[in-house]
């Protein structure tokens, strides 16, 4: 199974859901994951934002190498879960690969069990407070994610 993450910039939220996923599926042992990131709007070769890296070193997860990289068709392809952080992603991507509707849906549906599901939120450049929300966003959806996967 591939699992796509993607936001607007690959360096913030969507770096952060990838390096918890890689970490939980190695903790796991689900060996039959691989995980991805990429951004709509990225510009490709930029290093992750330091508060989400320093968010990694505080849990203890190693960090692997990371540079932003933009979505492209073959990302999109490789998938077979894409995981978007706001509506507006889901919209672009089914816009641009309808074929891949199916496939797209919204992290923060793991974090409700209501229809309403809430965007994570973009901290990025924005207060710690941001940062914050948005890190127990993700690492709380990706937690009903991961436990997901480990019964289908």
């Amino acid at each position: 199974m591939n699992i796509l993450f993607v936001c607007s910039a690959n360096v913030c939220r969507s770096f952060l859901a990838e390096m918890l996923t890689r970490y939980e599926v190695e903790e796991r042992h689900m060996e039959d994951i691989s995980i991805a990131s990429a951004g709509l709007f990225a510009e490709s070769g930029y290093p992750p934002d330091p508060q989400m890296v320093n968010y990694l070193s505080e849990m203890g997860i190693p960090i692997s190498e990371h540079q932003s990289k933009k979505l492209e068709k073959e990302d999109v392809d490789w998938a077979d879960h894409i995981v978007v952080m706001e509506k507006k992603h889901a919209d672009i991507i089914i816009e641009s690969w309808p074929e891949a509707g199916e496939k797209v849906e919204m992290l923060g549906s793991y974090l409700t069990r209501t229809e309403v599901v809430d965007d994570i939120i973009d901290p990025y450049k924005r207060t710690s407070f941001h940062y914050r929300l948005a890190q127990s966003q993700i690492t709380l959806a990706l937690k009903a994610l991961l436990q997901k996967l480990s019964f289908d």
